[in-house]
C-alpha cells in the first residue's frame, strides 16, 4: 500500500541534537522559561500527538535533561557530519518500520502543528521523496546569507516542487523563506546519507543540494508562520520574551 491510500501513517520525529554550536554555545541546553531549549523542542513535539518523539544525541548532558523530563533520547555517535546522519543513526537503531521520518531541528522551541501536518500531507503525492516547508520572505531578509531561500512556483493549495535552494539572490520572484524542516521516505533517506556531498552543496554549505543535484524530487508547501530558530544570544532573548509573555 502506498502512503498516498493510507488512513493513518506511521510516523517517528527524530530531534538531531549535537552538543557542540558555532555561535551560541550549548544552545540546547540553554534555559527557556525553566526547562533546556531541547526539552522545550521535544515537549512541542509530543503535544502535536503525530507519532512518537525521539532525541538523537552526542551528549550526555542533553541525555540526561531529556530522561529527566520524561523524554526518549538515545545516545549517538559524535562523529557526525549533520543532523541528518544523526537523524539516520537513530532510525537505525529504532529498528522498525516507519511511513515518514521527521527531521526536527532541536533550535526550534516555537512551532505550530500545522507546519508539520501540512509537511506530511505532501506525501499524498507519491512521487515526493523529501517534504519541506516555506514562508514568505521579508525583506530584511533578501541580503542576509544566513536566510536560506527556496525558488518554487507555487499551486493553488501552496504547494510545489523545489526548483533551487540559495542564500543570495539576484530577483525575488517566486523567492521564499526555506524553513528547516525535512520529511523523509525511510529508503530516501538511506539513500540520502550514503551520496557524496554533491559540488553546489559545498559550494553553497546548503545538503538539501544534495538531493536536488541526485534528482530527489523536494516538494514544499507554504505555512503562515515562520518558526523563529535561537542561532544567537539575541535571538535567545526574544525568545525567552516570548514565552514570559505568553505565561509558559
Amino acid at each position: 500500500m502506498t502512503i498516498k491510500n493510507k488512513k493513518t501513517l506511521n510516523t517517528v520525529i527524530i530531534i538531531p541534537a549535537r552538543i557542540d554550536s558555532s555561535r551560541l554555545k550549548k544552545k540546547l541546553l540553554r534555559n527557556i522559561s525553566g526547562l533546556p531549549m531541547i526539552v522545550r523542542v521535544a515537549q512541542n513535539a509530543e503535544n502535536l500527538k503525530m507519532g512518537r518523539v525521539i532525541v538523537g544525541t552526542d551528549s550526555r548532558e542533553i541525555y540526561n535533561e531529556c530522561e529527566k523530563n520524561n523524554l526518549e533520547a538515545m545516545m549517538t555517535k559524535s562523529s557526525h557530519k549533520s543532523g541528518t546522519d544523526r537523524v539516520y543513526e537513530v532510525y537505525k537503531i529504532l529498528n522498525k518500520d516507519f511511513d515518514l521520518i521527521i527531521n526536527l531541528q532541536g533550535d526550534l522551541p516555537i512551532f505550530k502543528k500545522d507546519l508539520l501536518e501540512k509537511t506530511t500531507k505532501l506525501f499524498s503525492d507519491d512521487s515526493v521523496d523529501i517534504g519541506s516547508a516555506v514562508c514568505d520572505l521579508e525583506d530584511s531578509e533578501i541580503n542576509d546569507n544566513n536566510i536560506v531561500k527556496a525558488r518554487v512556483v507555487l499551486d493553488d493549495y501552496d504547494e510545489g516542487f523545489a526548483l533551487d535552494f540559495m542564500r543570495t539572490v539576484d530577483c525575488t520572484k517566486n523567492i521564499y523563506h526555506h524553513i528547516g524542516l525535512y520529511i523523509y521516505k525511510p529508503n530516501v533517506l538511506k539513500e540520502f546519507v550514503s551520496l557524496l556531498q554533491s559540488k553546489r552543496e559545498k559550494e553553497r554549505n546548503l545538503e538539501q543540494m544534495r538531493a536536488m543535484d541526485n534528482n530527489y524530487k523536494i516538494k514544499l508547501v507554504k505555512v503562515g508562520h515562520n518558526p523563529p530558530s535561537v542561532d544567537t544570544i539575541e535571538d535567545l532573548k526574544k525568545i525567552r520574551l516570548h514565552f514570559k509573555k505568553n505565561n509558559f
